[in-house]
């Protein structure tokens, strides 16, 4: 009898080691000062409607309080980025910060979610305020992105948790996050290797280097322009993006591809050239970093012989009918 009780433990031990339930995720908030400045419009043709940081941060309140609601263990990591820095806005247990007690002590647990949510508002508004000095540069988007994958990694080895899902609030626009490219591909491909996803859900214009980081990592590209159809929509704001991000982001992974929730629009993905930060139809890659380039040869019309990346030396095609005093060597 004990060792069928063995036996059943030491199985039933292997199978919640091998079904990690996912009770963490990251989510990132884009404060650019510029965009919130007068607020974000998600359409264009529709400017009297438009999401104001207060909104946002109503949306995102709610929206932890139900991802506490369905697991004591459920905990957050939530990262703020302009282009002052990056900076973690708060990291805890939503259960335990977040939610009233239902027991002895309600007044002094409901005193403390107040006091959190208001500690986390004065974060958000004192980042803004710093991101005023160079409002016009990008927001640190990589290293908001690198903190947390860094983080979901901590509580995984730690065994303090697990989570898959990164959600960024964007309010970037079109020519945003050029310059950094590279970095965030690099991002892309590390956060797919680990199964972690990197979901974006675009407030303001859509943003192709987004797109590409969320289709990389097999996550969600939610742009609100696309979504929001009628005004019913865009008069009560904050009530249909709770309904959105719910819907959408609020399930684990594991039980989204379940539900097998597909978009009813599709994308497209479009490279954009590290030597000049433009979208390119047709690009060369460096074969050893995959950056990517519009053309061939550069400013000057010479060829490409190392790559401005990793400095490693591109291939090139022979050299026919030339003599070797006039082939042209030089790769400034």
């Amino acid at each position: 009898m004990n060792d069928l009780n063995n036996q059943y433990s030491s199985s039933s031990d292997a199978n919640s080691d091998s079904k990690t339930t996912e009770d963490a995720l990251v989510l990132i908030l884009d404060l650019s000062p510029t965009a919130w400045s007068s607020g974000v419009t998600p359409k264009p043709e529709d400017p009297n409607h438009k999401i104001y940081l207060h909104n946002l941060y109503s949306v995102v309140v709610d929206f932890l309080k139900s991802f506490g609601y369905m697991s004591v263990r459920n905990k957050c990591c939530m990262i703020g980025t302009n282009n002052a820095g990056s900076k973690i806005i708060y990291e805890g247990s939503i259960y335990k910060d977040w939610l009233p007690s239902c027991f002895s002590g309600i007044d002094a647990q409901s005193k403390c979610v107040e006091t959190t949510i208001t500690a986390m508002w004065n974060e958000i508004v004192d980042l803004v305020s710093k991101g005023l000095t160079n409002s016009e540069s990008d927001s640190n988007l990589t290293s908001a992105i690198s903190m947390g994958c860094l983080y979901l990694n901590r509580i995984t080895k730690s065994k303090a948790g697990f989570g898959r899902k990164i959600i960024i609030f964007d309010v970037s626009s079109r020519e945003n996050y050029k310059s950094q490219y590279i970095g965030l591909m690099n991002i892309a491909f590390t956060a797919l290797k680990q199964n972690i996803t990197i979901n974006t859900l675009a407030l303001g214009q859509p943003s192709r280097i987004l797109e590409q980081l969320s289709t990389i990592t097999n996550a969600k590209y939610l742009d609100l322009s696309k979504i929001f159809q009628s005004d019913v929509e865009t008069s009560n704001i904050e009530q249909s993006l709770s309904q959105l991000i719910s819907f959408w982001l609020l399930p684990s992974e594991e039980v989204g591809e379940i539900l097998s929730t597909k978009l009813s629009f599709e994308f497209g993905n479009t490279a954009i050239c590290y030597c000049h930060y433009k979208t390119v139809e047709v690009s060369y890659l460096c074969p050893c970093c995959f950056a990517v380039y519009c053309s061939e040869v550069d400013d000057k019309g010479k060829y490409r012989m190392v790559c401005m990346v990793c400095s490693s030396r591109l291939t090139r095609k022979l050299l026919k009918q030339k003599l070797s005093s006039e082939a042209d060597f030089t790769h400034n």
